[in-house]
């Protein structure tokens, strides 16, 4: 399996759970956005290029199986993915507690771009309310998530990019 075959299942993958399982498991009116922590994580193995790719068709895809406006969440994670690769190569470096953590703090930045485009856009609601009811528990909720997935998922995504580089080897 190549880079792009298991970026793209780790993007159908969380759509799918996005689709079927995050409203089974929303709690106190925050669900949990699958599709953010898949690209974050991508960003972390790839780099802020895939990152930024990822993250703009992730937020299109997150806007569009919603009813609000397209584009402000395709603006956050494509911000999000291209920011979080930029920390590709110093994330892992002691353990699975730093990655959870910027994970979280990447999250939040998400929710906040995604809250400011929207009230902008003149959704009726109050953006510091926003910001502790939604964006605050949203980042912990991907922190979770992180959690129960990062190890498996950075290990899957890895060997997309291992599986590349022994193909590469093996034609010169």
């Amino acid at each position: 399996m190549g880079r792009l075959t298991t970026t793209t299942l780790t993007l159908l993958g969380a759509l799918v759970l996005q689709i079927m399982f995050a409203p089974a498991l929303t709690i106190l009116n925050v669900t949990p956005n699958f599709l953010m922590v898949a690209v974050i994580v991508i960003a972390f193995v790839r780099g802020s290029k895939e990152g930024t790719i990822v993250g703009f068709i992730a937020g299109l895809l997150f806007d569009l199986i919603g009813a609000a406006v397209v584009g402000p969440m395709a603006l956050a994670l494509t911000l999000t993915g291209f920011v979080a690769g930029i920390l590709k190569e110093q994330i892992f470096a002691h353990s699975w507690v730093l990655p959870v953590t910027v994970l979280g703090a990447a999250s939040l930045i998400a929710e906040t771009i995604y809250l400011l485009m929207i009230t902008t856009l003149g959704a009726p609601m109050n953006f510091f309310v926003a910001l502790v009811t939604r964006a605050l528990p949203g980042a912990l909720y991907a922190m979770l998530i992180a959690v129960a997935c990062l190890p498996l998922l950075t290990k899957f995504l890895r060997l997309g990019a291992s599986a590349e580089k022994n193909t590469f080897k093996r034609m010169t």
